[in-house]
């Protein structure tokens, strides 16, 4: 945000001006720039007069050894609304506070120090001008701190401080939250402190200002729920509690002042309470707080520096305005680390990382690895480490590293969240008598746990048991108490107790509750604005569009509250459900719906019924209260959209021969919104050349080119143009290239183990199974070796080839040690060829030679080549007449003897797996969320080594929490079959965690045994990601670039086939026949998938997810008209199946509201069918 307007100028405010100005007239201007006087009493004055309040004030000590008495004086301050005034050392009141006083017409002081430091003499002096003097000073600063605490009522929560510049830091914040200062040593809480907490249960939770070297972590804890607000110095600290409570702060206004003298920032912290606002202090330089305060401030902000420019200089005033922070050189190292939560620890930094993804944590319970998520704040200070759900009971170690820097570990200690406190917050029971008849009793309630977190939503919540002597209180939820009568009219009573008691906690609340004869159950509300979720005006045309308005509401105890049963109740509504507030237009609708995402919340939904409008038309929605004042908002009703302007764009990509590629493009209406769906955008195809707009499936539009031939080796000119029926005319110009051809082969060395265990496999494709190997055109795209591999037939246009007829293909051939066969599309080895081929599904299979006579050990090497070539390239592919090479890559094997394979390891599990098995017999739908960990041998230096066989003989956990899905007891398995999966958990947990041990025979004879941790989650799956996977391998079908038309053949969509990933009953489906022309594999039975299907991908990185829904959204013949008898279940399972020709589009809906949607167009039978693919 643009921030040129906030105030520069400079105002010095001295005491005789100040003198002669009415108190109040500061409070009433803008708040100026300056608040200073030539001494500390007059600045004190000075501020006084800006906050309004007479009647009461407290004196403190401006001498530097009697300000300590006066550090925690802020609360009381704005408790008492007492401003802060000075005087110094000696037996004579400061004039200016003397004449102060008067002004003010003081009747009562409170004194903060004792009479070493303000004399008897200063206290006669107060007498006789007939104020009532309160001594509150102790003896010491922290029996101080105490009995100013003393005099403030209702507190809840404490701040903690040690030094100076600490206590100054919260001191705003504190005063305007009713929290009172409390003053430690480092290594042990003063007796007063203790006793003070120790009488008062009420406070259940702390602010903690300062760092370890201030406050010591025992003493910490002795405070009731602690949360640390800390950096590495008293102004890191400033800056980290300016930062950790900036959503309760104002940045309207914004206070600097020095923390050496801090007189100034003590006397003006309950000015800053008044506003809300910030106080920045400052070591005479601009401060680093300066850049976050810089980022909050509000337009025209003003930034007022309290005292003089010889503490506060116009520079350091003018660089926390602008956020110009000098550069500052430091070790980047941790200041704190703290539990915030349950599920959530912070990581307090010195400074913000150069790079913050090179930062690491390692998190720990009892040594077993925790999974956690760093987010990091606005200024890269602060890391929260986030879990999925909330911890384990325990102590928890936090290790955390910056690069290959060691930044150090630290010990947190998370309790089970439970509850701490529960607040009654209503201050009247509410009866909606007057509006509905009812009689039902509304009132308002909050929670909180032990780390100071509202929990008042959560399932803690909902285990109070509630009760009312005159009526029932049936399911509280959402902060809301719903109080039935037992028979007699609750406004009979003119009070009614309620009480709430949690059981786990033994926490209890109680409050006696005036009942309100009222009418309506709001005390007030606000409407703010409209909001829409595309961000899109109120537009005619819309009809299926919502809006909705932002408001704010208060229930009859004066409490927020966006409870749909208080709001309802609370405004005059219309209509024939009686749940429309009052429009000034008949094409626009308002009223009160149940949230769509949350039903006990209350929404304000806005619908437009009209299609046309000629002009735009102002509208006023009114929401009026039974109270009265209402409250309206001021819209506009803008004229349906049309095409204005339509901007072709030239694509980033490549386009060659033959192709017709997604030409990207700007459209916008005549109010400057950007259009993308099909049907606002279509009035531009007549004005379309060398260009076709696409209505693509889900409604949106795509500009493809039309499709050129180029016979040379010279790019041809293809020029697009848009012209709008508002007469904007868009050119680009396309240099169409010759046809694209694979150029560059490459081979992912990472997939393929260099080192193998002689007699041992491993398998390389193109993605179908293993991966390992990709092509690319010579303009650097990746060419599709999957779905475009082959086509048996040239593309001509215009009586040119724009792309020959081709069969690419990857041939492996080998020397030495190694041999080579071609696998299957299940990524079986299954058929030989003198140089198989990877092609399609098709990949390869490498072979390292098993020892034999010749060989005994069986150790060796042997290098595999790979070539990419042409099989319709015109010749033989014979030794006489071999295909021309396109491109090659290499890999040299070395195979091992026996006895080189010194070791073994397994894959580490490093995320938690869901708990998905319900102890009944595992379904494909479990096996997919199983961990599984592969097995190798290692080298003498660790290398990976691929092993011969099944070598793996036993598989076993540690917890009944966890099943394997293959134990080995029937027969050796492969070092890739090892398959844990998580079993449900009891109700009170949300985690578990295993010991998975795999035994096997090893190369030396022996048998070894590998372990590594697995740990479990009961959260549930979420759908990262919605996909249509389709078979493009497989004859006939195909994709189009968008992703959206496929063509698949009839036999892949016949009945009882799938369109997701598993039925119902979490398998792949019992159907499909028994054989194919392609081999005669005995799991075809077993397989039912269809070619095109439907999958989600989950936050487990899992895609057995399971959906919502499919849905037919249409199916009809060829002609367009006539419907299909296509039918399936809203699983996916094919019931009627299509007709070639026939047009099928269907929508998938995850259950979190993700959507994917297909067309696909039925093409005719493949002679070639097979029945199976993987994906």
């Amino acid at each position: 945000m643009k921030k040129s307007k906030k105030f520069l100028t400079s105002l010095a405010i001295i005491s005789m001006t100040l003198t002669t100005v009415p108190s109040h007239a500061f409070a009433e201007n803008a708040a100026s720039t300056r608040l200073a006087g030539t001494t500390a009493a007059q600045t004190a004055t000075a501020i006084a007069d800006q906050t309004g309040w007479t009647g009461t004030a407290i004196l403190a000590s401006s001498a530097s050894y009697g300000m300590v008495d006066a550090l925690t004086a802020g609360p009381l301050s704005s408790y008492l609304k007492a401003p802060i005034l000075l005087t110094g050392p000696g037996n004579t009141l400061d004039p200016d506070t003397k004449a102060e006083l008067t002004k003010l017409n003081v009747k009562t002081v409170y004194v903060t120090s004792g009479k070493a430091v303000i004399s008897q003499a200063v206290l006669d002096q107060l007498s006789a001008m007939g104020i009532k003097v309160v001594s509150i000073g102790g003896q010491d600063r922290a029996e101080t701190s105490v009995n100013i605490a003393k005099k403030m009522v209702g507190v809840t929560k404490v701040a903690v401080a040690n030094g100076l510049q600490d206590a100054l830091s919260i001191a705003s914040i504190a005063s305007a939250a009713n929290e009172p200062i409390l003053i430690t040593d480092k290594n042990s809480v003063p007796p007063s402190v203790a006793a003070f907490l120790a009488a008062n249960p009420s406070i259940t939770s702390t602010d903690i200002i300062g760092g370890t070297g201030v406050i010591s972590d025992s003493v910490a804890a002795q405070f009731p729920h602690a949360t640390r607000h800390a950096g590495a110095t008293a102004y890191d600290t400033n800056n980290q509690v300016i930062q950790d409570f900036s959503s309760s702060l104002q940045f309207a206004n914004v206070y600097v002042a020095n923390g050496k003298t801090g007189i100034d920032a003590l006397a003006g912290a309950p000015l800053a309470a008044l506003t809300k606002s910030p106080i920045v202090l400052t070591d005479g330089t601009v401060p680093a707080s300066a850049t976050f305060v810089h980022s909050k401030l509000a337009e025209n902000a003003v930034v007022t520096a309290l005292g003089g420019a010889a503490v506060v200089s116009d520079a350091v005033r003018t660089g926390v305005l602008t956020g110009s922070v000098p550069s500052q050189v430091g070790p980047l190292n941790v200041t704190s680390v703290t539990a915030v939560s349950a599920s959530s620890i912070k990581v307090q930094f010195n400074t913000a990382p150069a790079d913050t993804s090179k930062v690491t944590f390692s998190i720990t319970n009892s040594g077993a690895p925790v999974t956690v998520t760093p987010t990091w704040n606005d200024t890269k200070t602060v890391a929260t480490l986030s879990g999925s759900a909330n911890f384990p009971e325990g102590t928890y170690t936090v290790s955390v590293k910056n690069g290959e820097s060691d930044l150090g570990s630290s010990t947190v200690a998370i309790t089970t969240q439970k509850i701490a406190k529960i607040n009654i917050t209503a201050t009247k029971l509410a009866v909606t008598q007057a509006t509905t008849g009812s009689g039902i009793g509304y009132a308002t309630f909050s929670v909180i746990d032990q780390y100071g977190n509202d929990i008042t939503n959560s399932y803690l919540a909902n285990n109070i048991q509630w009760q009312c002597g005159v009526g029932n209180i049936t399911s509280p939820s959402h902060g809301v108490l719903k109080v039935t009568p037992n028979g007699q009219n609750l406004l009979t009573f003119s009070t009614v107790v309620l009480t709430g008691y949690d059981s786990t906690s033994g926490v209890s609340a109680s409050a006696t509750l005036p009942t309100s004869t009222a009418m309506g159950t709001l005390s007030s509300i606000t409407l703010n604005k409209l909001t829409n979720v595309n961000n899109t005006p109120l537009t005619a045309a819309d009809t299926s569009d919502t809006w909705y308005v932002d408001y704010t509401a208060n229930d009859m105890s004066g409490n927020p509250t966006n409870d749909y049963n208080l709001v309802k109740n609370g405004l005059i509504l219309t209509g024939v459900n009686s749940d429309q507030l009052s429009v000034s237009s008949p094409y626009v609708i308002a009223k009160i719906v149940q949230d769509p995402n949350d039903s006990n919340k209350a929404a304000i939904q806005v619908t437009v019924t009209v299609d046309t409008i000629q002009t735009d038309m102002p509208v006023t929605i009114t929401a009026m209260g039974w109270q009265g004042a209402p409250s309206g908002l001021q819209l506009t009703l803008k004229k349906q959209q049309s095409l204005y302007s339509f901007n072709l764009m030239a694509p980033s990509y490549n386009v060659a021969s033959g192709e017709s590629k997604m030409i990207p493009f700007m459209a916008y209406d005549q109010n400057g919104k950007q259009l993308t769906k099909y049907d606002d955008i279509k009035d531009i195809t007549t004005g379309l050349t060398s260009c076709t707009l696409v209505e693509n499936v889900d409604g949106t539009a795509s500009l493809f080119n039309t499709p050129i031939a180029v016979s040379g080796n010279q790019s041809i000119p293809e020029i697009l143009t848009a012209v709008t029926t508002t007469g904007k005319f868009s050119s680009i110009t396309l240099n169409v290239q010759p046809t694209a051809q694979p150029k560059t082969l490459t081979l992912n060395t990472s997939v393929l183990l260099s080192t193998m265990q002689n007699g041992s496999e491993q398998f390389i494709d193109f993605g179908i199974n293993y991966g390992g190997l990709s092509v690319k055109d010579q303009y650097g795209r990746i060419y599709d070796m999957i779905g475009k591999a082959t086509t048996s037939s040239a593309l001509t246009i215009g009586g040119t080839v724009a792309i020959p007829k081709y069969c690419y293909q990857v041939i492996a051939t080998t020397s030495g040690s190694i041999s080579v066969t071609g696998t299957d599309i299940y990524g079986n080895s299954t058929y030989l060829t003198p140089n198989p081929i990877a092609s399609g599904a098709k990949g390869i299979c490498i072979k390292a030679n098993a020892a034999n006579s010749t060989n005994p050990t069986g150790a060796g090497s042997g290098t595999i080549t790979f070539k990419l070539i042409n099989a319709l390239d015109g010749h033989l592919g014979t030794v006489s007449d071999p295909h021309t090479i396109i491109d090659s890559q290499s890999v040299d094997i070395s195979v091992l003897a026996d006895t080189d394979v010194k070791g073994y390891t397994i894959d580490p599990v490093p995320n938690p797996i869901y708990a998905v098995n319900d102890n009944s017999t595992l379904s494909d739908y479990d096996i997919d969320y199983a961990a599984n960990p592969h097995v190798y041998g290692t080298t003498s230096s660790g290398s990976k080594i691929k092993l011969r066989g099944k070598p793996v003989i036993a598989v076993a956990v540690d917890s009944k929490d966890f099943t394997v899905v293959n134990n080995a007891a029937s027969g050796p398995i492969a070092y890739d079959k090892v398959k844990v999966v998580a079993n449900d958990l009891d109700p009170s947990k949300d985690s578990s965690s295993t010991n998975l041990t795999v035994t096997l025979n090893g190369a030396d004879g022996l048998v070894h045994a590998l372990t590594t941790p697995i740990k479990s989650s009961t959260a549930s799956p979420v759908t990262k990601m919605l996909v249509a996977a389709v078979g493009t391998y497989l004859p006939t079908n195909s994709l189009n670039d968008i992703g959206d038309v496929a063509k698949i053949s009839a036999n892949w969509l016949d009945k009882n086939k799938i369109m997701a990933r598993f039925d119902s009953n979490g398998t792949v489906g019992t159907y499909g026949p028994t054989h194919n022309g392609y081999d005669n594999t005995a799991n075809l039975n077993t397989i039912g998938r269809a070619a095109v299907y439907f999958l989600g991908v989950d936050q487990y990185g899992t895609k057995a997810i399971p959906l919502d829904s499919i849905r037919v959204v249409s199916a009809v013949k060829a002609d367009g008209v006539t419907p299909s008898a296509f039918s399936m279940n809203l699983d996916g399972t094919i019931v009627t199946p299509p007709d070639v020709g026939d047009v099928i589009k269907l929508t998938a809906v995850s259950k979190n509201g993700m959507i994917k949607s297909i067309e696909i167009i039925v093409q005719p039978t493949d002679p070639t069918y097979m029945s199976i693919y993987t994906d």
